[in-house]
C-alpha cells in the first residue's frame, strides 16, 4: 500500500483521493486542515502525530518535535519519576510509535518481573457451600430445584483488578497494531501471556483510584500512565477484537498541557505557592457561564494566570484569540499578569513580554516557550526551569499596572 508523510504544522500537496481524505477527517478532525490542489489535496495537521490507516494506503504524521524529545515530554506528563533516554535506545530515534512502544514494554517488563500485584474485587457467585455475606433474599425467590446452591458475595484476592487489566488492554493495543512495528507486536504477546488471568478492559478510572488508595501499586504510575495514552490514542478500536489495529493517533496539545502543569505544580509546591489546574472562574453574577484557565498561581495575594499552548505560529506571535482568552482570565480574577507558554523546537528558551490593554488598564502578558529540541534528557530540566521562571515572576503582592493619565484629564 502507498505511504504518505505529513509533517506536523506544515502543508504538503499529496496526491489522496477525496475517500481517503474523508478518512482522515474522521480520524483527525478539526487537527487537519485541507485545501483542493491541481495534484489532490493540500493537507496541514497540527498538534497530532501518529498514523492512520486510509482506503488507498497510511498516513503518517510526523512531529515536528524530534520523535525522542517527544517520548521523553509524555513520560515526563504520566510518571513521577525522572525518565531516561537509556531505556529506549539513542537520542537520534525518531520512529514515536516504535519508541512509545518500547518504552511502554519496558515499564511493565519491569512490573512483570517484580511479579503481578494483586487486590480484592468484589464478586458474587451461586456456590454449593457459603462463601462471604449469604444474599438471601435472592435464594428465597429461587425455584426449590436450585436451593441447593447459595448465592453469595464475597471479596477474591486475584491479579483481575483495574490497574493489571488496563496494562492488558493496551499491551492488546501494541499486540494487534502495525503501527508500533512486529517487534513491540511480539514482545506484547509475551508479556500478555503473563496476565492470563486478567481481562483486558480499558478501567482507567478505576485504575487511577486503586493506585491512589492502595500504596503496593504505587509502581504501576508510570505503566498505566503510558498505557492510558495508548488506549486513549487507540480511541475505539482499543475494544478486544480479532481486528488488526492500523491507526493510532496521539493528541499532543493535551500531552503538552500536562507536563507544563505538573512542572509549575512541583515547583510551585517547593516554594510554598498554591497551584489550581482546570479551576472554573465564574463570567456572570449567577455563575452560568465559566471559564477554565489551565493553571493559576496563587500565593497571598497575588495571583499570575497561565495557559498553555502547543502551538508553533509561523508569525512568531499566537494567534489573537490567544491573548482575548488570557485576557479575559485576568479579568475575573483581578491580576494584571499572564503568560502564555508555547513549545519551542530548539534548545534554547525564548521569552517576551508584552504589555496590553485591557479595561482601562495595563495588563502583562509573557510569551514563554520552552524548548523541546536538543538532548531529550534534558526535556524534563526545560519544563522545570521553565516553571521556575513562571514562579519568580508572581509577585509578592497583589498589584495593578495604571495606564498613563491622558493630558487635559
Amino acid at each position: 500500500m502507498t505511504a504518505w508523510t505529513l509533517t506536523e504544522w506544515e502543508w504538503s500537496e499529496l496526491p489522496l483521493s477525496p475517500s481517503d481524505v474523508l478518512v482522515a477527517q474522521a480520524h483527525l478532525g478539526s487537527a487537519l486542515s485541507v485545501e483542493p490542489s491541481v495534484g489532490g489535496f493540500r493537507l496541514r495537521a497540527q498538534g497530532v502525530a501518529g498514523l492512520v490507516s486510509l482506503p488507498g494506503g497510511t498516513l503518517h504524521v510526523r512531529p515536528k518535535v524530534p520523535g525522542l524529545n517527544l517520548l521523553a515530554l509524555v513520560d515526563y506528563a504520566s510518571r513521577e519519576v525522572a525518565w531516561g533516554g537509556d531505556v529506549v535506545g539513542s537520542d537520534s530515534a525518531d520512529e514515536l510509535l516504535s519508541l512509545l512502544g518500547t518504552l511502554y514494554l519496558r515499564r511493565v517488563e519491569r512490573l512483570a518481573r517484580g511479579g503481578w500485584v494483586r487486590g480484592y474485587r468484589e464478586e458474587e457467585d451461586e456456590r454449593p457451600t457459603l462463601r462471604g455475606r449469604w444474599l438471601v433474599s435472592r435464594d428465597v425467590s429461587r425455584p426449590p430445584t436450585h436451593r441447593h446452591l447459595l448465592s453469595c458475595r464475597f471479596d477474591e484476592f486475584t491479579p483481575d483488578v483495574a490497574p493489571n487489566r488496563v496494562l492488558l488492554a493496551a499491551l492488546r493495543v501494541l499486540e494487534r497494531s502495525s503501527a508500533f512495528g512486529s517487534r513491540v507486536a511480539a514482545q506484547a504477546n509475551a508479556l500478555a501471556s503473563t496476565l492470563a488471568d486478567v481481562q483486558p478492559l480499558a478501567e482507567v478510572r478505576a485504575a487511577l483510584r486503586m493506585l491512589a488508595s492502595d500504596r503496593r501499586f504505587t509502581p504501576y504510575g508510570p505503566a498505566v500512565g503510558l498505557a492510558r495514552l495508548i488506549l486513549e490514542g487507540a480511541g475505539v478500536q482499543a475494544t478486544p477484537g480479532v481486528q488488526p489495529l492500523a491507526s493510532f493517533v496521539i493528541r499532543l496539545a493535551p500531552l503538552f498541557e500536562a507536563a507544563i502543569t505538573r512542572a509549575l505544580a512541583r515547583v510551585a509546591d517547593a516554594r510554598g505557592m498554591a497551584c489550581h489546574a482546570q479551576r472554573p472562574l465564574s463570567l456572570d453574577t449567577e455563575s452560568q457561564l465559566t471559564a477554565i484557565p489551565d493553571i493559576v498561581l496563587e500565593h497571598g495575594g497575588a495571583r499570575l494566570v497561565i495557559d498553555a499552548k502547543y502551538k508553533l505560529p509561523a508569525d512568531g506571535l499566537p494567534p489573537a484569540d490567544d491573548f482575548q482568552q488570557l485576557v479575559t482570565y485576568l479579568a475575573c480574577l483581578d491580576t494584571r499578569r499572564g503568560a502564555l507558554v508555547l513549545p519551542a523546537t530548539g534548545a534554547v528558551p525564548e521569552e517576551t513580554t508584552l504589555r496590553l490593554r485591557t479595561f482601562g488598564r495595563l495588563s502583562e502578558v509573557r510569551i514563554m516557550r520552552v524548548p523541546l529540541g536538543g538532548r531529550a534528557l534534558r526535556v524534563g530540566a526545560a519544563l522545570e526551569a521553565a516553571a521556575e521562571r513562571l514562579v519568580a515572576w508572581l509577585p509578592e503582592r497583589s498589584f495593578a499596572l495604571q495606564l498613563p493619565s491622558r493630558a487635559g484629564s
